[in-house]
């Protein structure tokens, strides 16, 4: 039993011993990892402005005294070289280190800035450490590129371009069937529109034929309409004035009173009746007299 429960001992003993190794060896070989950066690698529409990338750490990387050894493991790299950098650490949030190009007190006499539409890699030296001393164990390289503005200007334009002709088609579809309803209001129909040019082409005829026939079929339809009217109106009365501002209806009054030519489906039903009755009743007056 004593040789049972000491065999027990020695062995928990040598197994916390082996997981101790192994976890000092795992600190050593590096503990700490990167865990998320941005720009991601691989992205190809970073900012030209401002240039830098956030890298968030899988431990907090902020304690004052590793900051200036920290801040050496970092790199810019394009095609014209390495950027010169600035480094800070978020007092917020202790995991996250931010990398910004430092274009100086005048950028517009910076000699190595950033571009437009270039390849760039931030390297990460392996040497880099959070605040318990584990290190990042190996090199890490993150690549991107940068925004391509003159491209992108010229997709936002031909955007804005098929958004403007879109709205002139559907703003002169609308206005089209404005006109179309207006028309069918007024009694006009658009396929009334006479094209002389195209009457002659489709009938054979020569032009000034075509303009002749029209303008008589026009001055047909217009002399028959006055007649209509005329005839219509006679058996309407019409309101009179009996004192200053005030009027006394003596019968309906015709809708071509106001200078309108529309008739509706009831009143031209309601109108041949009348003008039936009334042929009706000219009949019977016409046969008694003879």
């Amino acid at each position: 039993m004593k040789k049972t429960g000491l065999i027990v001992c020695i062995v928990t003993m040598i197994a916390m011993l082996v997981l101790g190794s192994l976890m000092m060896a795992t600190a050593e070989e590096g503990g700490l990892t990167l865990v998320e950066t941005y720009p991601k690698d691989g992205q190809k529409n970073a900012a030209v402005e401002n240039l830098g990338i956030k890298l968030t750490f899988s431990a907090p990387v902020n304690l004052e005294a590793n900051q200036a050894e920290n801040s050496k493991c970092f790199k810019i790299t394009g095609p014209d070289g390495d950027l010169n950098i600035k480094v800070y650490y978020n007092p917020d949030i202790p995991e996250q280190v931010l990398v910004l190009q430092d274009l100086g007190e005048d950028a517009a006499k910076a000699t190595a800035k950033a571009k437009e539409s270039e390849e760039y890699t931030v390297s990460i030296s392996g040497s880099f450490k959070d605040n318990e001393g584990n290190t990042l164990g190996e090199d890490q390289k993150i690549t991107f590129k940068t925004i391509n503005a003159k491209r992108n200007n010229t997709v936002y334009l031909v955007i804005m371009g098929l958004m403007m002709v879109g709205m002139v088609f559907f703003s002169t579809r609308q206005a089209k069937a404005a006109a179309t309803a207006a028309a069918e209001e007024s009694g006009v129909s658009q396929a009334e529109t006479f094209n002389p040019y195209k009457e002659a082409k489709r009938t054979g005829k020569s032009l000034t034929q075509v303009i002749a026939e029209h303008d008589k079929e026009v001055a047909k339809q217009q002399a028959k309409e006055a007649k209509r009217l005329a005839k219509y109106e006679e058996e309407y009365e019409y309101e009179e004035e009996v004192e200053s501002g005030i009027y006394r209806v003596k019968g309906p009054r015709p809708i071509s009173a106001a200078g309108s030519t529309y008739i509706t489906g009831r009143k031209a039903a309601a109108e041949a009746r009348a003008e039936e009755e009334r042929l009706a009743k000219r009949r019977v007056k016409n046969s008694k007299k003879k």
